[in-house]
């Protein structure tokens, strides 16, 4: 049986109080779906409530009453405000150090940077969006650790399932999953379910029949074997596993429409 590592943010961070679990969820989601739909401004992707949902989060875990600064209050000098945790000996340096390091530059860069760019260079919002979605990924994971006591490998994956826990193209209805585009090609259909499952591996019997295809041959020759062949998915036929590889994520982000 496939091991599942869905999480939602309610299931992985249980301990935290109600309204940064909701901020904590809702301006991470926001830069996800912004990033995904190609909107790289900083009006749109800007981690600035993000940081500072964070920065309460460390005030929370770090105090010894698990007090932390309202959410009407303003952080003043937000760069200045987070070298206070550098001072708590008793923490890792992951809560002294590097978490309030990327904060800071993250609360920073989209603030301080909104550069036009000539025809032919590389955007600087594209650049700084890159880093932003980055950046708020390895904080995620970082927090997912440090809550939990897990590797930072098993913190990933659970971030990776957040990534993609939410694509309302798919209905699931138990064990079976359905895409509820009809318009979607068996390839586009098979992408779309291995992004919803993304990082565990797939059995292939499972996606022949999610996709409601008529023969497993044809779906082999079909589907699998040139999506293997164009490196979107890695499909082992020794034991029918298929999962998205790095490239198959990129494009069903870029290539397909993931909401209805």
């Amino acid at each position: 049986m496939r091991s599942k590592c869905k999480a939602d943010f309610n299931t992985i961070f249980p301990a935290l109080p109600r309204i940064i679990l909701t901020e904590l969820e809702k301006s991470y989601d926001r830069i996800k779906k912004n990033f995904r739909e190609g909107r790289y401004e900083p009006s749109e992707l800007n981690g600035g409530k993000f940081c500072e949902t964070v920065y309460r989060i460390l005030e929370w875990y770090t105090s010894p009453n698990q007090s932390y600064a309202s959410f009407a209050a303003t952080i003043n000098n937000f760069s200045q405000s987070v070298k206070k945790f550098e001072n708590m000996s008793k923490f890792s340096d992951s809560v002294r150090f590097h978490i309030p390091k990327i904060l800071d530059a993250l609360y920073g860069i989209r603030n301080k940077r909104a550069i036009a760019h000539a025809g032919g260079d590389v955007d600087p919002n594209y650049m700084d969006a890159v880093f932003v979605v980055s950046s708020c990924d390895w904080v995620l994971a970082e927090l997912v650790r440090l809550l939990h006591g897990i590797t930072p490998e098993e913190a990933q994956k659970i971030v990776q399932s957040i990534i993609t826990k939410k694509v309302p193209l798919i209905w699931d209805i138990g064990k079976v999953k359905r895409v509820l585009n009809p318009e979607l090609s068996f390839e586009e259909k098979t992408l779309v379910l291995l992004y919803h499952e993304y990082p565990t591996p797939v059995i292939e019997s499972e996606i022949f029949s999610w996709v409601e295809h008529s023969n497993p041959t044809v779906f082999r020759k079909t589907v699998l074997i040139p999506c293997h062949k164009r490196k979107l998915i890695e499909y082992d036929s020794t034991n029918g596993n298929v999962i998205l590889s790095p490239l198959g994520l990129k494009f069903v982000e870029d290539d397909i429409k993931l909401d209805l």
